[in-house]
């Protein structure tokens, strides 16, 4: 049955709602998910909520997000189409179900992962540790499959990450990987996982049951590119890390 709603897939953090210390002091906040504990750790902006009811309210919204599927739980905002989470790892039904479907692909894509990854994230600790800093990281997984490694510094400094980052690939050990980097948010995931292959699965069953409509895509890092290209269309919030690149090849 043909639909004429768009179809918009929309990021999370730092697109629809961000950390206080993103926001100017005094700016109007409102919770959009919170910690393990039950306090709000993610607002939206005034602007935000708006850009959000409106997407509720005509469109067919899909959150594409690096989230497990624990921390997307804890997004209070009343999205009803499902969800792609952990970079494009698990895909989520209606009802919050996992896609089996998609769980066994990507059992079998990332099948040769699954001992490299916990041996990745500790060595790049232990690089940290050799360089004198304190990071945190662990390994994303979902339904016993290892999705992809997360690095932070504890002192939120984003150039510390720049060099682990270099000295992990100094090192030969991202072979067969990608790398993600925004703020104070590194991760290393294998090339078969990605937000833009769940994207085009999505979009493949979508339009063998509604036919083709319009798609957008939101996002605010360089490698959301990989899923808004696949969209007909695209937008990132003024001063994101994409609009700076942008910005800075209109500049050059």
């Amino acid at each position: 049955m043909r639909n004429n709603r768009p179809l918009v897939f929309a990021d999370l953090d730092d697109t629809l709602f961000q950390t206080t210390r993103k926001m100017p002091a005094g700016a109007e906040r409102h919770p959009a998910t919170y910690d393990i504990s039950g306090e709000p750790n993610g607002f939206m902006s005034a602007t935000q909520k708006m850009l959000l009811e409106w997407l509720l309210g005509t469109a067919d919204v899909v959150p594409v997000t690096a989230r497990s599927v624990e921390a997307y739980s804890r997004v209070k905002i009343p999205f009803t189409s499902g969800a792609i989470c952990s970079h494009g790892g698990v895909i989520l039904g209606q009802s919050g179900e996992v896609d089996r479907d998609w769980h066994a692909h990507m059992a079998e894509t990332l099948s040769d992962f699954q001992t490299r990854l916990p041996d990745l994230s500790a060595t790049t600790l232990s690089i940290g540790q050799e360089l004198g800093f304190s990071l945190r990281g662990w390994v994303v997984d979902e339904a016993d499959l290892q999705h992809y490694v997360v690095i932070k510094h504890n002192e939120s400094d984003d150039a510390v990450l720049a060099k682990v980052c270099a000295e992990v690939q100094a090192r030969g050990m991202l072979e067969g990987m990608h790398i993600h980097g925004n703020g104070n948010n590194l991760a290393f995931l294998p090339n078969g996982l990605s937000k833009r292959f769940a994207v085009e699965e999505w979009l493949r069953r979508d339009r063998a049951i509604h036919g083709e409509r319009l798609v957008i895509g939101l996002g605010d890092s360089i490698t959301d590119l990989g899923f808004m290209d696949a969209c007909n269309f695209w937008g990132t919030p003024a001063r994101s890390q994409l609009a700076k690149a942008v910005g800075g090849l209109l500049h050059a």
